[in-house]
Parts: structure tokens; C-alpha cells; sequence
């Protein structure tokens, strides 16, 4: 008989899952929600069968099923095949469970809403592209990287007037082409880091404004770590970067 797998059911909860405390509020019956999420996974063979012959829904076999996935339909090698190669989290959720809460038609009960969510979640979360993510760390013998674009194009239909309508989201793929690894990995990696750095400089400026005397330590202090920061980068070129400014304030690097 099916039962629930002990890695669904265990409490654990995904960033932007609805809180327990809203569930209850809600009148949501968590049992239903997990024997749904539960059943999906058994009914697409993300599943193990016990000693007892027990049939457990498994996150593992979902795992190893998403990297296949993405090795066999998800690797982009040029920029246009990027809108019809990579995949979106519902897209990836309707291949992994076509027959999840959701996937053909629109959910119905609130517990079934409330499982799509969650096992959407799940299903993404293995292509997280971060160098921690399951996907990321298996793909890394066969030389590709898990990239993430913004601006997709996609088609949605227009739930009030059922007519489709153009749309972008955010989808994911495998590459090991040169400018789509730059456009979408060390290109945003690099614009978060700027970010950070911005953000530093206003700090800075926000003490050096309200503390004047400050200003001095505090310049010194926050030196040493921009210092640590790029010695923590040994990919980067910095020497090329300095040769650049050299260049362009008419100044040059001397060893």
C-alpha cells in the first residue's frame, strides 16, 4: 500500500511555503496535504518499496530523476535555443509529476494548492544554481554549468479570458558555451558582488556623514577588508582591471 515518505512528511519546510500557523488558520488538513504530495511522487515512480512491501514516495529517486532530466532535455549550447531548451519551475514540476496537484488542471482544494506549491518548491530547489545545489554538484564531470535567465520567453493563458498572452520568467539550463555561462552566471554572480560593494560605500558614507571623526577608521578598517575581499577572489583579473584604470587616468602599474 502507498504510504507517505519519511523526507515528506518530516516537518521540514521550504522558504515560502505557507506557515503552519496560516495552514491551521486556514483549516488545512496537513495529513491530506502530505498523503497528495506523497501520492504524486509514487504515481510518477519517484518511489521505494520497503521490507514489508510498502511503497514510500522518495525525494531521492525525485532528485536523480531531475538531474536526468535536465541532462537529457536541458542543455543549451547557442542563446537561441535558450527559450525552447531551458525550463521553468512549472515546467519542470509538470515533467517530474505530471500527474502532481496542478499540473494538467487547475488545483481545486486548498490542499491541493497547498502541496503544488510545496512540491514545486522541491522540484526547483534541486536546480538551485548556487554551487551547493544537487543538480550543480553532479553536473561538474561533464564540464556544464546550471545557469538562470530572467527573461524567457514564454506563453501564459489569461486565467479570466482564456486567451494566451506573452509573458518572460525565469528558467534554468545546462551550458558549457562560453557567452551564455558569462551572460548568465559570472555576469549576475559579479553585478551581486558590485551590489554588496555599493552598499558598503553607502554605509561608509552614512558614518562619515553623522560621525565626521569616524570617517578615518572607518576607511581604514573597511580598506582592509576590501583588500581581504579581493584576495578571496583568485579568478578574478585584478591586475587587468588596474591596468585598465592606469590606462585610463593616464597612469601606469609599476611591479
Amino acid at each position: 500500500m502507498p504510504t507517505n515518505s519519511d523526507d515528506l512528511s518530516s516537518g521540514a519546510r521550504e522558504e515560502g511555503d505557507t506557515p503552519s500557523h496560516i495552514q491551521l488558520e486556514l483549516g488545512l488538513d496537513r495529513d491530506l496535504v502530505e498523503k497528495i504530495k506523497a501520492e504524486a511522487l509514487i504515481q510518477a515512480g519517484h518511489s521505494v518499496t520497503d521490507d514489508d512491501g510498502n511503497v514510500r514516495s522518495s525525494t531521492k529517486q525525485l532528485q536523480i530523476a531531475v538531474l536526468q532530466i535536465m541532462q537529457d532535455k536541458h542543455v543549451v549550447t547557442t542563446k537561441r535555443e535558450l527559450a525552447s531548451r531551458s525550463v521553468t519551475a512549472f515546467e519542470l514540476y509538470q515533467e517530474m509529476l505530471p500527474q502532481g496537484p496542478g499540473a494538467q488542471s487547475l488545483a481545486q482544494i486548498d490542499e491541493e494548492k497547498i502541496a503544488q506549491t510545496e512540491l514545486t518548491k522541491l522540484v526547483w530547489g534541486f536546480t538551485n544554481v548556487g554551487i551547493s545545489g544537487f543538480v550543480q554538484k553532479h553536473v561538474a564531470s561533464l564540464g556544464f554549468i546550471l545557469c538562470e535567465a530572467g527573461d524567457v520567453a514564454r506563453t501564459k493563458i489569461n486565467q479570466e479570458t482564456g486567451k494566451k498572452q506573452p509573458t518572460t520568467e525565469h528558467a534554468r539550463f545546462l551550458t558549457s558555451d562560453r557567452d551564455l555561462i558569462m551572460t548568465y552566471y559570472t555576469g549576475p554572480a559579479g553585478a551581486s558582488f558590485l551590489r554588496a560593494a555599493r552598499k558598503l560605500e553607502a554605509q561608509l558614507g552614512l558614518v562619515a556623514d553623522r560621525r565626521p571623526e569616524l570617517a578615518g577608521p572607518v576607511a581604514r578598517q573597511l580598506g582592509t577588508v576590501v583588500k581581504q575581499a579581493v584576495t578571496s577572489i583568485p579568478h578574478a583579473d585584478v591586475k587587468a582591471v588596474a591596468a585598465l584604470k592606469g590606462s585610463n587616468d593616464g597612469t601606469t602599474e609599476t611591479a
